[in-house]
């Protein structure tokens, strides 16, 4: 049949398009049957389609109406060619339609629907079988219980010996000791740290270790006051320092804890809205003083002495926590407690004697903090995760089991650190959770004495996962999609808005058929509108998947109910005005329902559009899934990302509408169904048929793929975006870098802007005698000289490169010399070269201490070629590399280097290049010494190489091609270096110099120098360590160029790099290292400057009194978090005795490992 809606132009275009295919089928049967390649029979049936199909057509060709010779054509190719099996009455594609349904389109839609009805179900099921509350643990079995090893503890000692110990630790090795009121303080503190220790159960080693780590952060912050004063170039007042700094510490170290304790404080479920109470006094031991009045109030005074004592109670809880350091709401809770209780003796807060003295023979017993409080809430910890600690029978390594069904993945209804943080953070679920044996809340009890109720808490019924957790981690895209869903939908909303703009119009609009696109741009553009309720639904049943059973409870509220209600009308609003607007426009242009006319809905349709639209991407949550406010960033910052992104968007939207074109033509190009063009009358009658479906899965796959690409290439556009603004960024800020030789304008910028408190040495001459811009610093030259000298050591240049880039500098007896306010009178130490020009290790800064400084007198020496002029008086020989003075562009053209004799190494060139660039742009004004902070740096170690040996080298033969080849192959010019260099020592040329160049050949002894230089080359800790404890001696060399002579802190007996810098190693594997491993890092404790520390895990079996300090069961061992330094002694298996042995509530290696080995160091 021919639809009774074409008009005559259709009609037209429908006869001609079926009579092409008609007279075209009949020529292809023609040439194939005078090719003879079909049979009589099929021959003779093909003949009489053929005759039938031309005899329609010859009667459309000769009727006047258009409809009948429609009606002859359609007919002439269905039924004549085609047998009635496929019918072509359609003007636009696919065309035709077939009329009856193949096996394999069933097959396709069985298969389809299949995948939509297991993607439902797996989704449904995630969301409502949850699996059951109570899991049935695996019992461990027997466990060996190993006999008592008091033995392996030191003696405990009483109250007034810790004290005396800690005050010492002050009075003797902290710098902080030569500050005004430090005696007074320190007797405070450590009175403060005694008592806390003895009342509550603390370790010992923890207090000694916290009291360290206290010391530290103080003498940091009051570098960080002092400064203030310096930046100021106002003079640094220390009478109250150290009171001042306190204020700071405290500050920066519970900021935390204080917004913490106002929401705790104001919440009524836990305090009632009371304010928080005073420390308790007891705290404060009848030895130790009270913070000295220095000129400040009595009042001011107490809250120092308030501020001490709860920074001291964090830090102890924080050193004894463990794991649970990763949830900080915990240990505020804890510490609130803590600092709140009426109690300080352990029969009162445990119910037990404190820990007595371990000697030999005597059962080792846990510190009542660990057992009673931080135990029981790691073994819920472990339990969420974990079956059992098992060992390896190869090497008797802890080998943790995951319990029964979580060795794929965690299930998305596991507690972990996240959830139960938040327990803690929110006041009003916290004091409902908290429950005792005995079945009562924790919070029942008067808030002094909690602390001494937390034994008795049922941590197991506490945090259990169904309680506690809020947000499910799915293994599924709903998971993504529900935290990133603002961005699907803003790149929904460009894509479709750029489909409607390329699409226009449908070229017959005026035919009175009603597209299903809309026949106007403004119908067209509304359909964006769907946008709206499409996502509020995905939105919302993403939020369900991820959302627990228990937070969804929690959100049935009034409020929370109402809320929901209005975002769901809002959401849906824009699905009825749309269906407005599609029935006003099926009715026609003047049609209206009661007083609402086209115009009237197409506003309000846009209105509750965009107001959807701007809830969906301007309010991404709900107030209930926000535990603290969003962070607060300043408006002009925000303005600028804003700006960003929409010009990065804008761009992206341009360029994409120029594909989307290419796409749309593409499919007019293929003859594909144009669904938004497609009349919804010829949709209704034609969607079943199996042309128009496979056109329709074509067309959604090719716009599909230009959806994914126009996601994709997002990340392209930010790139792009971000490098014009580098660009931009680094022209403004080095905006004459290609017009200058920054080589050239090292000496004035290093001089002007890191040796800013140092002495002048003058303005120098360049040749002609034209002046330098700026004052050199007369300690430059000397650093130079050390940076060159450092370069030597590392073998990145040669001798001679090394005296051509060097000023030669030498250091000479000679008397005091005076200088300017603030400079030192003369070189020395870390900063003075070598006057030897062969270097065998890089000197340490104790060599030459400031001291020796007041005796020895800069002399320059010049150079025998012409060279440059420092100052008046004293020539000196300028380094090649300062004499240039070409520009970037100007180098390029010539080709040319610095000097004749420059290093050809890439690594020291890219050095220099970089301290020139870094020097071309605005720096801080350097901190000046002694008020430097302190900075630790932590390198994680588990099974990586510490030093090179000649077995990893070199196997003994070379069929293979060795290790050691493939180094010296890669770094030639500093092997030759190297070789040079060593050719010098007596320790090389024992037994004559190696002229054959077989490895064989060289001796032990140059094997290990071999072996560190090969270590310094390839992936090992020895390389990480030197490069990191460089730092120490750049701290050294400060202090001798400019420290502040009238600082307290600044005498020699006081001043100490180690007290700013510290070089941590964890070390996870130390207590089961080979004899090697052992060597290795007694190596380095031996190389590397008093900065460098080693922390590691030790375990110990259990013993009897495991199951009575709440050991886990499940566990076999013991575990203790150790450090070791330099000064720790050696015992005879070749391992350090630790320093501070601190116990730990389990096994700590519950993560993924690195950030749990970093935790416990």
């Amino acid at each position: 049949t021919v639809p009774t809606s074409y008009n005559e132009a259709e009609l037209v275009k429908l006869k001609d398009l079926n009579c092409w295919k008609v007279f075209h089928a009949v020529a292809d049967f023609n040439t194939t049957m005078a090719q003879g390649n079909i049979g009589t029979t099929l021959a003779k049936a093909w003949a009489e389609k053929a005759e039938l199909a031309t005899f329609l057509c010859g009667q459309a060709d000769a009727t006047s109406d258009s409809y009948t010779a429609a009606f002859f054509a359609v007919n002439a190719w269905g039924k004549g060619i085609m047998d009635g099996d496929e019918c072509c009455n359609m003007v636009r594609a696919p065309y035709c339609l077939a009329m009856q349904q193949s096996l394999s389109t069933v097959a396709v839609g069985i298969l389809i629907g299949a995948v939509i009805l297991m993607f439902v179900g797996a989704t449904l099921a995630s969301c409502i079988m949850r699996p059951a509350k109570v899991q049935q643990r695996k019992p461990l079995g027997e466990v060996k219980v190993t006999p008592p090893f008091g033995e392996q503890m030191s003696a405990e000692e009483d109250l007034g010996t810790i004290q005396d110990e800690l005050q010492r630790t002050w009075l003797q090795s902290s710098c902080l000791r030569a500050l005004p009121g430090a005696q007074d303080l320190a007797c405070s503190t450590a009175g403060i740290f005694a008592c806390l220790q003895a009342g509550f159960g603390f370790q010992k080693d923890n207090a000694r270790n916290q009291y360290e780590h206290l010391l530290s952060l103080w003498r940091s912050h009051c570098a960080t006051v002092a400064d203030r004063a310096v930046q100021e170039k106002a003079p640094v007042e220390e009478t109250g320092l150290l009171v001042e700094a306190l204020g700071d510490l405290h500050a920066e170290l519970l900021e935390g804890f204080t917004v913490w304790r106002s929401k705790f404080y104001r919440c009524k479920a836990t305090m009632g809205g009371r304010e928080p109470p005073a420390p308790a006094t007891e705290f404060r031991s009848a030895r130790a003083t009270d913070v000295p009045d220095l000129e400040v109030s009595r009042g001011a005074a107490e809250e120092s002495r308030r501020l001490l004592t709860e920074v001291a109670v964090y830090l102890l809880v924080w050193g004894e926590a463990g794991n649970a350091r990763f949830m900080p709401e915990v240990l505020y809770f804890l510490t609130e407690l803590l600092l709140a209780s009426d109690s300080v003796s352990p029969e009162e807060l445990y119910g037990a004697d404190a820990v007595g003295p371990v000697g030999p023979g005597t059962p080792y017993h846990s510190n009542l903090f660990l057992s009673k409080v931080i135990r029981p809430i790691y073994n819920v910890i472990f339990d969420e995760w974990y079956d059992r600690i098992d060992l390896d029978p190869k090497d008797g390594r802890d080998v943790k089991k995951l319990r029964e069904g979580f060795d794929t993945y965690l299930p998305p209804d596991v507690a972990n650190y996240d959830d139960w943080n938040e327990l803690f953070c929110d006041p009003e679920r916290l004091a409902q959770g908290i429950i005792l044996h005995d079945g009562t809340c924790l919070f029942e009890q008067q808030h002094p004495q909690r602390f001494a109720a937390l034994h008795r808490v049922d941590w197991v019924v506490s945090l259990d996962r169904y309680e506690t957790k809020t947000h499910r981690e799915v293994h599924s895209l709903w998971g993504v999609f529900a935290t990133t869903h603002r961005i699907w939908l803003l790149h929904a909303l460009l894509f479709l808005t750029g489909i409607c703009y390329i699409s226009g119009d449908s070229p017959d609009t005026s035919s009175g058929k009603i597209f299903l696109q809309g026949n106007t741009p403004a119908v067209r553009f509304a359909s964006i509108g769907l946008l709206v309720p499409l996502h509020g639904l995905l939105w919302s049943f993403a939020r369900w998947e991820t959302t627990s059973h228990t937070a969804l409870r929690w959100n049935r509220t009034l409020c929370s109910s109402l809320q929901s209600i209005s975002y769901s009308i809002l959401w849906v609003l824009p699905v009825f005005t749309y269906a407005a607007v599609r029935y006003l426009e099926f009715k026609g242009e003047h049609a209206s329902a009661g007083f609402v006319n086209m115009s009237i809905a197409l506003v309000l349709h846009y209105d509750v559009s965009v107001l959807g639209l701007l809830t969906h991407l301007l309010i991404p949550g709900r107030p209930s899934d926000r535990l603290w406010g969003l962070s607060n960033v300043p408006v002009r910052q925000r303005i600028c990302r804003y700006i960003f992104w929409i010009v990065v968007l804008g761009f992206k939207f341009y360029m994409s509408l120029v594909i989307f074109s290419a796409v749309a033509e593409e499919t007019t190009t293929l003859d594909l169904v144009h669904l938004g063009r497609e009349p919804i009358s010829e949709i209704s009658r034609v969607w079943y048929s199996n042309n128009w479906g496979t056109d329709i899965l074509e067309w959604l796959s090719l716009w599909g793929m230009s959806f994914f690409l126009f996601v994709a290439d997002t990340g392209l556009w930010y790139q792009a975006g971000c490098t014009c603004l580098g660009v931009v960024f680094i022209v403004t800020r080095r905006h004459h870098f290609a017009l200058e030789h920054t080589a050239s304008k090292i000496p004035e910028r290093f001089s002007k802007k890191v040796f800013t408190f140092s002495a002048s040495a003058g303005g120098g001459r360049q040749r002609g005698g034209s002046k330098r811009g700026a004052p050199l610093s007369a300690y430059f030259p000397m650093m130079w000289d050390r940076i060159m000298e450092q370069m030597r050591s590392e073998d990145k240049c040669d001798n001679e490169v090394w005296h051509e880039q060097s000023f030669n500098v030498r250091v000479v007896a000679a008397g005091p010399r005076s200088g300017a306010d603030g400079a030192i009178n003369s070189s020395g130490g870390a900063l003075a070269a070598e006057d030897s020009g062969v270097l065998s290790e890089p000197r340490t800064p104790s060599e030459l201490s400031r001291s020796d400084m007041s005796s020895v007198q800069l002399t320059l020496q010049p150079s025998e070629s012409s060279g440059t002029e420092l100052g008046s008086d004293d020539g000196v020989k300028v380094p090649g590399m300062f004499n240039r003075g070409d520009s970037i562009i100007d180098l390029a053209v010539m080709s040319g280097t610095y000097t004749s004799r420059a290093s050809n190494n890439a690594e020291m060139r890219w050095r220099l290049n970089s301290i020139a660039r870094s020097l071309s742009m605005p720096m801080p004004m350097p901190f000046r010494a002694p008020y430097i902070p302190g900075i630790t740096v932590l390198i994680p170690h588990l099974k990586e190489d510490i030093l090179m040996m000649k077995e990893d080298l070199y196997s003994g033969s070379e069929d293979t091609v060795p290790l050691i080849d493939w180094v010296k192959a890669r770094y030639p010019d500093e092997f030759k270096a190297f070789t040079a260099r060593m050719q010098a020592t007596p320790q090389w040329n024992v037994d004559g110099s190696n002229k054959s160049g077989r490895w064989s050949d060289y001796t032990d002894g140059q094997w290990q120098a071999i072996s560190v230089w090969a270590s310094m080359r390839l992936q090992t800790l020895w390389r990480t360590v030197a490069g990191m404890s460089l730092y120490h001696s750049v701290l050294q060399c400060h202090y001798e160029a400019q420290t502040d002579e009238r600082s307290a802190l600044a005498r020699a007996d006081v001043w100490d790099p180690s007290d700013c810098f510290t070089c941590l190693v964890s070390m996870q594997l130390y207590r089961t290292f080979t004899p090697t491993q052992l060597e290795h890092t007694n190596r380095m404790f031996a190389k590397f400057p008093s900065s460098f520390k080693v922390a590691y895990i030790d375990f110990a079996e259990k013993n009897l009194t495991a199951d009575a300090d709440a050991v886990h069961q499940h566990q076999r061992r013991r575990y203790f978090s150790c450090l070791i330094d330099r000064s720790c002694s050696l015992l005879p298996d070749g391992r350090r005795a630790p320093k501070f042995r601190i116990e730990l509530p389990g096994f700590p290696i519950l993560g993924d490992g690195k950030s749990d080995n970093q935790n416990h160091a």
